[in-house]
């Protein structure tokens, strides 16, 4: 995948989470994100700008559940390293359990990633250790994306 494949999954990833419906309304057609996030992680995964913003980020993993379409995504990302594969909702790993809509507006680069942990949108069922991880990488991917498009 190439640049321009992030920011074209990027930008049908921001048509989708900014739709006519109210941001934290579910939305309706849910198991159709996974394979969007998908194709924003892996684009990602090749993506320089994005990888360096991830070069000093401890390497981890996760377990990201799709609570709203029962999808899940085995990720990892740390030391310069990304990677997103889809998985089974009971995989092995430290589970964190979001809407469809939020994790398209974390992982899409639409929604901050202060609001979506602050505000209890992001649930980790592991432990704090790996909230904060969650949202360092979230942050870090979205500094990627934004160097990405300019």
């Amino acid at each position: 995948m190439s640049r321009a494949d992030l920011v074209v999954a990027l930008d049908e990833a921001r048509t989708l989470a900014m739709g006519p419906i109210i941001e934290t309304a579910p939305i309706t057609d849910a198991p159709a994100i996974a394979p969007l996030l998908l194709r924003i992680l892996t684009a990602a995964s090749d993506t320089p700008e994005v990888l360096a913003e991830l070069a000093d980020v401890p390497a981890a993993r996760a377990l990201l559940r799709i609570t709203d379409a029962a999808a899940a995504i085995e990720f990892q990302a740390g030391e310069g390293r990304l990677h997103a594969e889809s998985a089974d909702v009971k995989g092995r790993g430290p589970k964190v359990d979001a809407t469809a809509r939020t994790w398209l507006g974390l992982l899409g680069g639409t929604l901050r990633p202060w609001l979506a942990f602050t505000r209890g949108l992001v649930i980790c069922r592991a432990g704090l250790t790996e909230l904060r991880w969650m949202q360092t990488v979230a942050e870090r991917l979205q500094r990627g994306y934004e160097a990405t498009r300019h």
